[in-house]
């Protein structure tokens, strides 16, 4: 029998089966002020989940004021565990990524000296201090070590990205200076880019969280639909991309009190549509979580 050298092929790397599914990726939209920057930021809560890196997209990081009395009271130093970056154009969002690709490499291979100079980098240190090794071990002696990014949010990030398509810089943008309307291209190419990018940050070895506005439309029979604020069909899109899409709301209770509702089911709910999904399987009981935090979803995630 005549054996043949296989043909060469480009290197193509695998995961153990665990690995595949040891990350969550989820999308957590509702209306302002409902608590989803709470929701999310309450990953530094998970042991597993921590460090967290937060973007913000707009000005959201306010809401981790909550999260940080919370860590105190459970003595946790949420400076050691959540770096907060406020990104103010789609370029920056996009370099992010490209700083998490080597930043989990240098973290996967416990690369202390890489990780300071990484974080030194990202926090605007001198370069002169970024060279040296001794000075870096003092500035930072316990790199972090992200495991879960958050988005805060995918709708500005969106828009940002049209910003960039349509020549706008929102810096420099005049207040009275009318922008030029998107053209069916535009809305294309940003419907593809925003795709791109959420499978890139998916994909990563972290918890990718997003977070977005809520939409809706009302329908002929006067009924409500509720989903992430994308436009068109981007929203649907996104959804598809991510294992898990829930719906923040709050819920009024006899006394007087409220409830935050994470609804994990699509249905209809009160008079509404709602989409939403999850692959907890079994492990979910019922249709929604109530004062949902991540340390809920993460245990769900991996029961």
């Amino acid at each position: 029998m005549n054996m043949t050298t296989p043909t060469a092929i480009p290197l193509i790397l695998g995961r153990d089966i665990e690995e595949s599914f040891s990350w969550m990726n989820a999308l957590f939209y509702g209306d302002f002020g409902v608590g989803k920057t709470w929701l999310a930021g309450s990953a530094v809560l998970a042991e597993e989940m921590r460090d967290i890196l937060y973007i913000s997209l707009e000005g959201g990081e306010k809401s981790l004021r909550e999260i940080a009395k919370l860590c105190k009271k459970m003595d946790i130093n949420p400076n050691k565990h959540i770096l907060v970056i406020p990104v103010q154009n789609y370029k920056q969002y996009s370099y992010i990524y490209e700083f998490m690709k080597l930043h989990v490499q240098f973290r996967d291979s416990n690369d202390l000296v890489s990780l300071r100079k990484l974080e030194g980098q990202i926090k605007g240190f001198a370069p002169g201090d970024l060279q040296d090794e001794k000075k870096m071990a003092a500035l930072i002696p316990e790199p972090k070590k992200f495991r879960t990014v958050i988005t805060d949010s995918l709708t500005e990030a969106q828009k940002y990205c049209m910003y960039q398509l349509l020549g706008i810089d929102p810096l420099k943008q005049k207040l009275d200076a009318e922008p030029d309307a998107a053209q069916f291209s535009e809305w294309g190419k940003s419907r593809e880019m925003i795709q791109f990018l959420v499978r890139r940050y998916r994909d990563l070895p972290v918890n990718s969280l997003f977070i977005c506005g809520r939409d809706f439309e009302q329908d002929a029979r006067k009924q409500f639909h509720y989903e992430p604020m994308l436009p068109g069909k981007l929203s649907g899109d996104v959804r598809g991309l991510v294992d898990v899409v829930g719906y923040l709301d709050k819920i009024p209770q006899d006394g007087g009190t409220i409830i935050r509702r994470l609804y994990l089911e699509g249905g209809f709910y009160g008079g509404a549509h709602i989409a939403a999904k999850h692959r907890f399987g079994s492990a979910l009981k019922g249709l929604w979580i109530d004062n949902p935090t991540m340390t809920t979803l993460y245990a769900l995630d991996n029961a």
